[in-house]
């Protein structure tokens, strides 16, 4: 109801308020849905190359973002979300990459990696689901008629999606 909105409203507010003083817009990007509340994070900001363990940067962001859902929707009657963190890779299979076959391994411990920074800042981890996606639901399609580089395409196809379900 009007409530459950007004606290989608609120958290979103909070979250943008992070990604201002941290100064991350680049990187980070937060969209209030009619369904929840998507935080989409650039790969090349949250891991090395090869790697799944999240830079010493992007954790302190992670953990504001868990302090603002866990403040915000613990303290209200709404505790019914679900967290669902997906990784998405590009379209490149990780042959350079010693840890990783494919990019479903890939894309599977990327998404853990923010999962357990999360559940160490305080989410509860029954709240939440770490889903691999590799590179099947790409941000920017391949090949179509546009001006950004096949580079750009696979930077902006990197990434770790927090969304908050209602």
């Amino acid at each position: 109801g009007e409530e459950l909105e007004n606290e989608f409203k609120s958290l979103d507010e909070n979250l943008q308020e992070i990604i201002e003083e941290q100064k991350i817009s680049e990187s980070v990007e937060v969209e209030l849905k009619s369904n929840g509340i998507e935080i989409k994070m650039e790969g090349g900001s949250l891991f090395n190359e090869c790697s799944a363990e999240v830079l010493s940067d992007m954790k302190g962001v992670i953990s504001s973002i868990s302090n603002a859902i866990t403040d915000l929707l613990n303290n209200s009657n709404y505790k019914d979300y679900i967290i669902e963190v997906k990784g998405h890779t590009d379209d490149q299979p990780p042959t350079s990459c010693r840890s990783f076959d494919t990019n479903w391994d890939l894309s599977a411990y990327r998404a853990t990696g923010v999962v357990e920074q999360l559940v160490a800042s305080g989410i509860e981890k029954e709240k939440i689901l770490a889903i691999a996606m590799a590179d099947s639901d790409p941000l920017v399609e391949y090949g179509e008629e546009n001006s950004l580089s096949i580079d750009e395409i696979r930077t902006m196809n990197r990434r770790v999606e927090i969304f908050i379900n209602k």
